[in-house]
């Protein structure tokens, strides 16, 4: 028995559904292959068509433990496993049969998916590996550390989280004529608030009177360039979701998110998915920024910007969306704010005021009621 030693992080029974029309190619060329169309995710290169099986889309070892036999690797074949159902349940809901059972389990796959990409193992590895570090330094062993290597990897077979996300899942076909794409990190996780969903869902698909400053989880995965899968409590309907030549924007919005979702590459089966292709461009080569969210009672600001103060009891932002800013009120109750720096939350602060704010030049200075409530004793 061979090793498996090419091994996909996203699986080839995923991406074949992804693959691009090529009848034409092979009524000159019957020995054409083809495949998907690659390119990475600032849309900077040139589209390239490769095979699914391609060695670029694959990491030698990457899901091996140090203990496998390496023609038998344990959480490979568990994957491998779970691939064989999903070619299974794919076809039926492809084909717009959706029942409980297919649904289940494709909110079982697409929790599977989030955490068998290499941008989430190295992320939760790294997180216990830290964790790990820190009693073993206090023991004066390294007990933790080997208890804790991998274990990214083998919870792959263990946990199960996708009873979490399957009671607001739904099915989308898309009806327009500009297919969904997708990435090396396919299942697009946020959090969006009412306003966020009106950009991605019809709002004849949506809960009415949500206020703004609560956010729900959303899980999004495309299935094909016409179906997808998504999951959000804000969905207020029981079956599936068409979106016709009306929801465009919606269909760009959510080719959008997988773009910036996306760890390295994206795929897509046509070659130019977004229309504008080029000002998208433009907009992904700096849309690494710094973000500010404030979240008051009733609304969620959001804005780029910058922090001018910070110190542990006051933080004084500079919103670069004036608008944004005139949403809020000098003397208002803030619930949470926080500041994302390339992704990566760097500030935040719960149960806080707004102490001051300028309006003109999108400054505002918010202060914790904690430090009010030492004043006071």
């Amino acid at each position: 028995m061979p090793k498996k030693k090419n091994q996909h992080l996203v699986p080839a029974c995923y991406l074949r559904y992804f693959e691009a029309d090529i009848s034409e190619i092979k009524k000159i060329n019957p020995k054409f292959c083809g495949g998907i169309y690659i390119n990475n995710n600032k849309l900077s290169e040139t589209w390239k068509l490769k095979s699914v099986t391609h060695q670029s889309l694959t990491k030698t070892y990457f899901y091996n433990l140090p203990e496998d036999d390496p023609k038998q690797p344990q959480i490979e074949n568990y994957l491998s496993l779970i691939e064989g159902e999903y070619a299974k349940y794919i076809k039926e809901i492809l084909k717009g049969k959706v029942d409980n059972e297919n649904l289940s389990f494709l909110s079982y796959f697409v929790t599977l998916q989030f955490m068998r990409v290499e941008a989430f193992i190295d992320m939760f590895q790294g997180a216990w590996d830290k964790v790990a570090g820190w009693v073993d330094e206090f023991e004066g062993k390294d007990n933790y550390k080997t208890a804790l290597k991998d274990i990214s990897k083998r919870q792959l077979a263990t946990l199960d989280l996708g009873n979490i996300i399957h009671p607001y899942a739904a099915i989308i076909y898309n009806e327009t004529n500009f297919p969904f794409i997708t990435s090396d990190n396919p299942v697009v996780s946020r959090q969006i608030n009412i306003s966020d969903a009106l950009k991605i869902i019809p709002r004849k698909y949506l809960s009415e009177n949500i206020n703004e400053s609560i956010e729900f989880a959303y899980f999004f995965l495309p299935l094909s360039p016409k179906v997808a899968y998504v999951s959000c409590e804000l969905i207020n309907h029981s079956g599936n979701l068409f979106y016709s030549e009306s929801e465009l924007e919606n269909i760009f919005y959510l080719n959008y998110f997988s773009i910036v979702n996306s760890h390295k590459k994206v795929f897509s089966s046509v070659i130019e998915p977004i229309k504008g292709e080029g000002d998208l461009v433009k907009h992904l080569a700096t849309r690494n920024q710094t973000i500010v969210k404030i979240y008051t009672e009733t609304k969620r600001v959001i804005s780029s910007g910058s922090i001018e103060e910070n110190t542990e009891f006051k933080i004084s932002l500079k919103l670069d969306d004036i608008q944004q800013a005139n949403l809020i009120k000098d003397g208002e109750e803030v619930k949470l704010v926080e500041v994302i720096e390339d992704g990566h939350s760097v500030r935040g602060m719960r149960e806080c005021k707004v102490s001051s704010i300028d309006y003109e030049n999108g400054l505002v200075t918010i202060e914790s009621k904690l430090r009010f409530a030492k004043l006071r004793k």
